[in-house]
């Protein structure tokens, strides 16, 4: 009995690891707070860099808005633009590089919310 116990936590747990291995493909949206005022507001500043790692230039996120992930290096992850709805055409800008952000600057969403 213990070692089928043993067996199905081993099995549970590296089910667990493979299916977090990348974050390629995932939707991602910026780690969020409610503030006072009831608006959104970001848990601390994300920054959108050129190249996955911190010395490159940088830029301050303002927007609160899903991406998804193309590539993963470094703890990092590359953004690319999702389909806007509120937009005529939606895939208009879809799948435009943003740049290179903390991937734990982010929490991972839903596909079928990825808008």
């Amino acid at each position: 009995m213990k070692k089928i116990i043993a067996a199905a936590a081993i099995s549970l747990l590296s089910a667990t690891t493979a299916s977090a291995a990348s974050a390629v493909g995932q939707c991602v949206f910026p780690q969020t707070n409610i503030a006072k005022n009831g608006h959104l507001e970001f848990k601390r500043p994300v920054y959108i860099l050129s190249a996955p790692n911190a010395s490159d230039s940088k830029q301050l996120l303002t927007t609160f808005s899903a991406f998804t992930v193309k590539a993963e290096a470094n703890g990092y992850i590359q953004l690319a633009t999702v389909p806007d709805y509120d937009k005529p055409d939606p895939d208009k800008y879809a799948g435009k590089i943003v740049g290179w952000a903390k991937l734990s600057d982010f929490r991972f969403q839903e596909l079928r919310n990825c808008n």
